[in-house]
C-alpha cells in the first residue's frame, strides 16, 4: 500500500513538469513561427542619418544631395554599405568641390577609396577624414535623440524614424 501511495505522489508531482517545454535562453514559444518576414534592423542607420543632418546646414545638404529629403538619401547610402565616417567625408568633399554626392559615391570604388577620390579632386584626404571623424563623433552623441521609442512608435513616419527637435 505504501508503494502505491509513493508512486501516486510521484506521478502527481510530475504532471505540471511534463507540460513545460524548455526552448532555450530568452526564446518565447512564438519564436519559431514565420508569420512576419524578417527585416534587418536599420534604426541605427536611420537615426545616424538624422543626427548627421543636424550637424550640417540645410542649404548645404540640399546642394550636396540635390534632394529635399537628404536624410533619406543618406539612409540609402548607409544601407548600401557606405560607412558612417566615409559618408561624412564624402559629404564634406562634395561641399568643398561642388560635385554632387551621387557622383562622388559612384567614383569611390573606381578611385580606390577615399584617399584616391580626394587625390582626384585635389583635396587632402587625411584632413577630410579627420574632420569627418569629428562630425561622426558629434552625430553619434545625438543618435539616441533620433531613435524610435515605444512611446513615439505610433507617431513615426513610414520610414520608421522620428526626428526629435
Amino acid at each position: 500500500m505504501l508503494r502505491k501511495a509513493l508512486v501516486l505522489c510521484l506521478l502527481a508531482a510530475a504532471l505540471p513538469a511534463s507540460a513545460q517545454v524548455y526552448l532555450g535562453a530568452e526564446v518565447g514559444p512564438d519564436a519559431f513561427s514565420r508569420s512576419a518576414p524578417e527585416k534587418p534592423d536599420s534604426s541605427g542607420e536611420d537615426a545616424f542619418a538624422w543626427a548627421l543632418s543636424s550637424e550640417v546646414s540645410s542649404t548645404t545638404l540640399y546642394a550636396v544631395f540635390g534632394s529635399t529629403e537628404p536624410e533619406r538619401e543618406m539612409q540609402k547610402y548607409l544601407r548600401a554599405g557606405v560607412y558612417r565616417q566615409q559618408l561624412a567625408a564624402l559629404l564634406l568633399l562634395s561641399e568643398k568641390t561642388s560635385v554632387p554626392f551621387k557622383e562622388l559615391a559612384a567614383e569611390l570604388p573606381k578611385a580606390g577609396g577615399l584617399r584616391g577620390l580626394a587625390r582626384t579632386h585635389k583635396e587632402d584626404a587625411m584632413a577630410l577624414f579627420r574632420k569627418a571623424g569629428e562630425m561622426k563623433a558629434e552625430a553619434d552623441l545625438r543618435v539616441p535623440l533620433f531613435m524610435v521609442t515605444s512611446a513615439t512608435a505610433a507617431a513615426a513616419p513610414s520610414t520608421g524614424t522620428v526626428r526629435n527637435e
